[in-house]
């Protein structure tokens, strides 16, 4: 328990809410924070970790990849009430989701994601997932728009999509996604130090695969 009770006092420590993130590749010269889909590589330069707990012990962790920035849409951050669970700055394009659930992974009741482990994402079934919420989003087909009242963080306008981007959704037959945790520093002294290094795989319906990386600093949020 004492990697969830960390989690938590970082939370607790960061109102609920730290975007630490930097926009950067870790590597400018040879960037790998992104994921590679039919021999092309698409940045997404920053990462988020959600721990969806409701004052119980969590019973998912999400993980977040992206080439923007987002944030929580919950109206008690101040976000105007037509806001998504989750909005974008109104450039993002390409997307990565993995949720992980206690379900799924056991493992996760008595420990937050470690260092070493290699972790499922929710999979499709035709009658009791048939969206499953981990997915991966190239090249965003339709436009992120601003909400009722323009919302900025930090001179930043975010809001919500337009509309679903199932292009590369999952299907009957689909290989299990999986995320494997090299390292993850989470630092309750200075939550700005926080950092993470992730491995990914992910198959599509159409059984084409994307692998994917991510290596730095990360915003934290709470559900």
């Amino acid at each position: 328990m004492k990697t969830i009770k960390a989690l938590l006092v970082l939370l607790t420590i960061s109102m609920y809410s730290c975007d630490n993130n930097d926009d950067a590749q870790t590597d400018p010269v040879n960037p790998t924070d992104g994921f590679t889909h039919n021999g092309t590589f698409y940045e997404t330069a920053n990462a988020y970790f959600e721990v969806d707990e409701d004052n119980n012990p969590p019973d998912q962790y999400n993980f977040f990849f992206i080439d923007g920035r987002m944030a929580d849409g919950d109206s008690s951050t101040g976000a105007p009430a037509d806001a998504n669970e989750y909005i974008f700055t109104l450039n993002t394009s390409n997307f990565v989701f993995f949720n992980l659930t206690v379900e799924d992974n056991p493992s996760l009741a008595n420990s937050a994601p470690t260092a070493g482990n290699t972790y499922v994402g929710d999979l499709y079934h035709a009658t009791i997932n048939s969206t499953p919420d981990t997915v991966i989003v190239e090249n965003y087909i339709g436009a992120f728009e601003s909400l009722s009242t323009p919302y900025f963080i930090d001179g930043v306008e975010y809001g919500n999509p337009s509309s679903d981007d199932y292009t590369n959704a999952q299907g009957p037959g689909n290989a299990t996604p999986t995320l494997t945790v090299n390292a993850i520093n989470i630092d309750t002294i200075n939550p700005e130090e926080s950092t993470i290094n992730v491995d990914y795989v992910y198959v599509n319906y159409l059984g084409e695969t994307f692998t994917g990386h991510y290596e730095g600093t990360l915003g934290v949020f709470q559900d």
